[in-house]
């Protein structure tokens, strides 16, 4: 039987190999992996890195080149590494990145990255699970970051239509939010119109009404869930997330719209204005 050729694409090594190449401590080595720098896969218990991996991290990054954190993190989130991926956000910010910044430049990245992957069956279901069950994790450890000392500007009701269950753009958006001086609260997702608009009417007065929309087979509710919130006269509403275009929110009757938090704190200035 032919044997496959071991190259760097295929020979794995162990931490202290790698450290013993790095002219490191095994401890150090283990660091870089932890912070997401050195590429590695868990085997057992044991980390392995590709030959090939080890080459690219002795070569460095390109001058000028960002470092890739989004990829860092998305390694990490895919297997569960909750205090790894911990450890790429703290190098992230030890390097000038603030809590806003991580979540567009890491988070959302890695988690479009992650889903993009799902589609095309490169990611598994249950690696996807891990990623969104760690990425929960880091919100809630990120999240307090953004509150505001001081009066609120306002109050902003934030959710998504029935049948959309995804909750982390709600979570990321709502923190950007805050950081910008909004009292929000989060409605999380899948929540049923009567709810929703007796959630908005309960919590009145409000500055705005967000609807989150992450796929687009969740829009048509999206336009009936605007709807109702219309015929109840409870406040302007924000139309966001990856799933929406101007097109949408002109044609759903949207006071402004937004493809992510940033873009949304921006659609509350005018709003507000």
């Amino acid at each position: 039987m032919a044997r496959t050729p071991v190259t760097a694409e295929t020979l794995t090594l162990s931490l202290r190999e790698c450290a013993d190449r790095l002219g490191v401590h095994y401890m150090t080595a283990y660091k870089y992996v932890r912070h997401g720098r050195l590429a590695a896969t868990k085997v057992g218990a044991e980390w392995r890195v590709l030959a090939s991996d080890l080459e690219v991290f002795l070569a460095g990054p390109a001058p000028g080149e960002p470092a890739p954190w989004a990829d860092r993190l998305g390694a990490r989130m895919i297997s569960g590494d909750h205090s790894g991926a911990w450890g790429v956000i703290e190098a992230a910010m030890s390097s000038g990145l603030d809590p806003a910044a991580v979540y567009e430049r890491l988070l959302a990245p890695a988690l479009r990255d992650i889903g993009d992957g799902w589609a095309r069956g490169a990611v598994t279901i249950d690696e996807e699970h891990r990623a969104s069950t760690t990425a929960a994790r880091l919100l809630g450890r990120l999240g307090p970051r953004f509150i505001r000392r001081g009066r609120p500007r306002g109050r902003v009701v934030i959710g998504t239509p029935p049948g959309e269950r995804h909750a982390l753009p709600v979570s990321m958006a709502a923190d950007h939010f805050r950081g910008a001086g909004w009292e929000v609260l989060e409605l999380g997702c899948d929540l049923p119109v009567a709810d929703f608009v007796n959630s908005v009417r309960q919590t009145m007065p409000v500055a705005a009404i967000g609807i989150s929309v992450t796929t687009e087979s969740s829009l048509r509710a999206a336009h009936d869930l605007i709807r109702s919130l219309r015929f109840a006269e409870l406040g302007p509403v924000l139309l966001g997330g990856g799933a929406v275009t101007p097109e949408a929110a002109l044609r759903f009757d949207a006071d402004a719209w937004a493809t992510d938090g940033p873009g949304g704190v921006v659609a509350l200035e005018e709003l507000s204005a």
